[in-house]
């Protein structure tokens, strides 16, 4: 449901000395935010929200658990960065425009008002960022810290996973394996240790939004890296019922990555939380993704070629075929 009212099923999850009444929270935390769309006729303060748009909407939910997509120690502003921007990350999959999105909060016994009104602010900045709205969502108490966010994105022809051709250029976006070569820093706190860089991929990922709306037409299928290239590969390859041959010395790695040797080779291949794009596009639009990529100030590298074949990765050192030794991250 749409808020009508601002859910807690029990108001000691915000203790005593800084308890807030429903409509109070809802109107300083997560009402009447700048960011608005055209086509959502009715958001906050009905039992639905009313989307009223005549064209495509494509639609991603995302959870994040404490403990398990961020750490128990994580800020209000952390967990806000951690849980949006991984969301939006699917819209760029798809070459869709932001539109709206939906918060599911289970919030445990403990989280006073402070931390709820940081969480908000700074879910609203990063919201106000990339253009999207706030239209609904749902509060309750629970064991556990538990974000979920549904967003809704525009675009009159969405990429997918299944439309590779063969002889098609693979590329990807920006760097491969920051995010998982600062997980073990961020969790043994250490993280004055890491490059900014590596620090800013875990907490606060960038994902080409705005290229990928650029590049709406001219690539022939594309998705996210969150999982890790190794296994999202995958899914491209099986998706569109072609091979896939991936040069290991093409990948971009940063020179701290590259001076880890094959461990990082590895985060690169196999770490996930990259939040990048891969996609796929015929040689002809070459120079036509490098200028976009110049204009965006989103790098872009080429790193194999589209084979025919029925959903394989063959993975390459410049010429040489690798059997590759890891596997990307698994859910379950």
């Amino acid at each position: 449901m749409v808020w009508s009212v601002f859910e807690l099923s029990n108001k000691k999850a915000i203790p005593h000395n800084s308890v807030m009444h429903e409509f109070d929270l809802i109107k300083q935390c997560f009402a009447n935010w700048p960011q608005q769309h055209d086509d959502v006729a009715v958001g906050i303060g009905d039992d639905c929200l009313l989307w009223m748009g005549t064209g495509p909407l494509v639609i991603s939910t995302d959870t994040a658990v404490i403990g398990r997509h961020f750490p128990a120690f994580s800020s209000p502003e952390q967990v806000a960065q951690r849980a949006f921007l991984p969301a939006i990350s699917d819209l760029a999959a798809m070459g869709a425009r932001p539109a709206f999105f939906t918060l599911a909060l289970t919030l445990p016994q403990g989280l006073n008002q402070e931390w709820v009104i940081a969480f908000a602010q700074r879910l609203k900045d990063l919201a106000s960022e990339v253009g999207c709205m706030l239209a609904g969502g749902d509060t309750t108490k629970g064991d556990q810290l538990t974000v979920t966010i549904s967003v809704h994105g525009t675009c009159a022809h969405p990429f997918l996973r299944s439309g590779a051709n063969i002889d098609d250029d693979i590329w990807v976006t920006g760097y491969l394996g920051q995010a998982a070569a600062a997980l073990p820093h961020v969790l043994a706190q250490t993280e004055s240790a890491l490059p900014k860089a590596w620090q800013q991929a875990y907490w606060q990922p960038e994902p080409p939004v705005g290229l990928a709306q650029q590049l709406v037409g001219i690539v022939h299928s594309a998705m996210d890296i969150s999982d890790g290239l190794a296994g999202d590969a995958v899914h491209l390859a099986k998706a569109s019922s072609v091979d896939l041959e991936v040069d290991l010395s093409a990948l971009p790695l940063d020179k701290e990555l590259l001076a880890l040797g094959q461990q990082g080779l590895q985060y690169a291949v196999a770490g996930g939380d990259d939040y990048q794009l891969l996609f796929t596009a015929d040689p002809s639009v070459r120079r036509e993704i490098e200028q976009l990529s110049i204009e965006s100030g989103v790098k872009v590298t080429i790193i194999g070629s589209v084979r025919e074949g029925n959903g394989q990765v063959r993975w390459y050192d410049k010429e040489k075929l690798i059997d590759l030794p890891w596997q990307s991250f698994q859910h379950f």
